[in-house]
């Protein structure tokens, strides 16, 4: 039987998918490891600039002066995938990030979530 106000939070863990939040963090991250190993559209990779920390690359979060400027794809992307442990980051082929991101979300917190993106 349905309940009027049913949620499906448990049906996606029992078939291991992303609710919507940790599904755009996914995209987001998806989209900027693509940058990062140059496969993404030339309008992508333009908008990133890199910083090399020893052997881990990461993107420049671009300063902004407002609050929509900060939720822009071009603040948001870099700062969460800086947030990244260098073990998801340094994978070297596409379908491995997406296991390794996907795992990494799926286990995280509402709370670890919100974090990301701060």
């Amino acid at each position: 039987k349905q309940y009027k106000h049913y949620h499906l939070e448990d049906e996606l863990i029992n078939v291991y998918w992303l609710n919507i939040e940790k599904r755009i963090a996914f995209k987001i991250l998806l989209l900027s490891h693509k940058v990062s190993l140059g496969l993404a559209p030339t309008y992508l990779q333009d908008m990133f600039k890199y910083a090399h920390h020893g052997h881990s690359l990461k993107l420049i979060v671009p300063s902004c002066n407002s609050k929509f400027g900060e939720r822009s794809f071009s603040v948001v992307a870099p700062k969460i995938y800086n947030r990244l442990p260098v073990t998801i980051t340094s994978a070297q082929s596409l379908e491995s990030f997406k296991a390794f991101i996907k795992t990494y979300l799926f286990k995280l917190s509402p709370d670890e979530l919100e974090k990301l993106y701060r």
